[in-house]
């Protein structure tokens, strides 16, 4: 690999270097990356397109951030050689080439083009920030991008991942895309299977023609699609989620940040209350329909149109993305619906949203084996609900969900872990409570827990609120042998050492101090959490902890 950063580089990280390994088809030189700051002429870079033409070791070319020619070149010249290496090269598999004014220059991406269209080696095409989104004068969609997507549906090489982020694609030019793409996904030779078209700038209406494309996809057309970051809306999100009901292709989609914001909530409010659900109580009755209108958000929409097709026809779904989407446990309970049906959906991710204690038991539930033929998913795997206000009653409809290997909850308010998996392990087993006040070492594991959370092999509880006194009660668990898959624990950012007064002279490590509890010096919080931790993975020594920084966001905002 060469990074072409420029300075300190010598001689190794010029244009004649590389272009000497190139034409020697130097087997080590498999990647170069021209870094955006690198000084590099249009006419050098012409040396290395030059260069690939009968290249047979380069795999991975980086020069994002340079414009292919000179504004005096009214040839193209730089981009006719590289046109020209696309069409003979068939090492090459990875390419991002041009600024992001590429898309201003329509006769330039027409060579550009034809090159793609001809090329038979690229693998991963990334055209991220290029310019080639909006509409000119007479409102019809950039001729640039035209070019470039017919080239993608004519391709017949091996083409299989293409980058179209931050483009500020508008709905016209979706619906330019999405016709040549239709194209491709019907011919026997495409291969496209990647589509990131993140960060655009396209609404309702582009997104309606992503819907149309993916709903007439079957085996062999795109299997992961990214739509975040664009103000696709309700009826928009709906139409995707329509579209899965025939789609038998798509194996990941990736839909964040799509949705409005929520509204502020006015705390201590009865609409508060309800969303929240901070008691048993409230917690067992289940919402009236005047109350569920009243929660129900856009994001809850979309996502019960996703989880109809979930739940009913679609068991290709393997990935669902649904971060900073307003979801609330209106959604999570559609999803939930959905999960005790489907077998297909292996990950779902679903970070700052609002699902709260309801909406975390209700997946729980739906991951919980009862016994009943049909009502249990032991197929998702990876279930990720950081930043949803779960608080400890969430957290104990979670520890049932059986077949989970990697549950992610960090910056909710769970600060109590061992209470539920205690109670659940005792319901399990039907033994009585074995007492244990604190951690010792040389402590025997005794049989693990069956059926709570016993497959999960990560959990991420940081920025939770956990004391160091509810970590030692973890720790009992963990060294009795609960969570026994469990071989990463994330939980820094909690401990609290905004009231330990600052370290003395002659305050040290080893004063006389009870690790539970009591005062000390500055270290104490710290040096306590560290003796905890290593005493746990001395009991558990495939179990790796990421505890460093507890307590340390609290006393730098103290």
């Amino acid at each position: 690999m060469a990074w072409g950063g420029g300075g300190g580089g010598g001689n190794a990280n010029s244009v004649e270097a590389w272009e000497k390994r190139l034409l020697a088809n130097d087997p080590t030189f498999t990647s170069l990356h021209i870094l955006s700051f690198r000084r590099i002429t249009s006419s050098e870079l012409g040396r290395v397109f030059a260069a690939l033409h009968h290249n047979t070791t380069l795999q991975e070319l980086y020069a994002s951030g340079h414009p292919l020619d000179s504004a005096d070149d009214d040839n193209n010249t730089t981009a006719k050689t590289l046109a020209l290496a696309l069409e003979h090269n068939r090492t090459l598999k990875r390419l991002n080439v041009g600024h992001d004014q590429l898309g201003s220059n329509e006769v330039l991406c027409k060579i550009l083009a034809e090159g793609l269209r001809k090329n038979m080696g690229l693998e991963r095409l990334d055209l991220e920030n290029k310019g080639l989104g909006g509409r000119d004068e007479q409102g019809t969609s950039n001729s640039s991008l035209r070019w470039l997507a017919e080239a993608l549906a004519g391709n017949q090489g091996a083409l299989k991942e293409v980058n179209l982020a931050r483009n500020k694609l508008t709905d016209r030019d979706m619906a330019v895309v999405c016709e040549a793409l239709a194209v491709s996904s019907g011919s026997p030779h495409g291969t496209l299977q990647k589509l990131d078209l993140s960060l655009n700038a396209f609404e309702e209406a582009g997104t309606r023609s992503i819907a149309e494309l993916l709903a007439r996809q079957v085996q062999g057309g795109l299997t992961e699609i990214d739509l975040s970051d664009n103000e696709i809306t309700e009826e928009g999100g709906r139409a995707i989620g329509r579209a899965l009901e025939t789609n038998t292709s798509l194996q990941r989609l990736r839909m964040s940040a799509c949705m409005d914001p929520p509204l502020p909530v006015e705390q201590g409010s009865d609409e508060d209350k309800i969303r929240w659900d901070d008691t048993v109580q409230v917690l067992n009755r289940a919402l009236t329909q005047d109350q569920i209108l009243e929660i129900r958000t856009d994001g809850d929409a979309v996502l019960e149109s996703i989880a109809q097709s979930l739940g009913s026809s679609n068991q290709t779904l393997q990935e669902l993305w649904m971060d900073d989407c307003n979801i609330s446990s209106v959604g999570a309970t559609y999803l939930a619906d959905a999960l005790r049906h489907n077998r297909g959906l292996m990950t779902v991710r679903m970070r700052n949203n609002q699902i709260g204690n309801r909406g975390a038991r209700a997946l729980g539930a739906a991951l919980c084996n009862t016994g009943a033929v049909d009502t249990h998913n032991t197929t998702l795997k990876n279930l990720e609900l950081g930043s949803n206000k779960v608080g400890v009653l969430g957290w104990h409809g979670l520890v049932i969900a059986d077949a989970l290997e990697s549950l992610g909850l960090y910056e909710n308010q769970i600060s109590v872990l061992h209470e539920a998996l205690e109670e659940h392990h005792l319901q399990q087993q039907q033994q009585p409570p074995v007492a244990a006040s604190g951690i010792a070492n040389g402590h025997s594991a005794i049989a693990a827990s069956e059926g709570v959370l016993s497959k999960l092999a990560h959990l991420d509880v940081g920025c939770n609120g956990i004391s160091r006194e509810d970590y030692t009660q973890l720790g009992v668990c963990l060294i009795k042998g609960l969570l026994p898959s469990l071989i990463r624990l994330e939980i820094a950012g909690n401990g609290d050492r905004s009231q330990v007064p600052p370290q003395q002279p002659g305050d040290g490590e080893d004063d006389d101090q009870d690790e539970e509890g009591g005062s000390g010096g500055g270290d104490d919080e710290q040096s306590a959490w560290e003796r905890l931790t290593l005493r746990i993975e001395e009991a558990r020594p495939n179990l790796a902890i990421h505890w460093k920084g507890a307590g340390a966001m609290q006393q730098q905002q103290s």
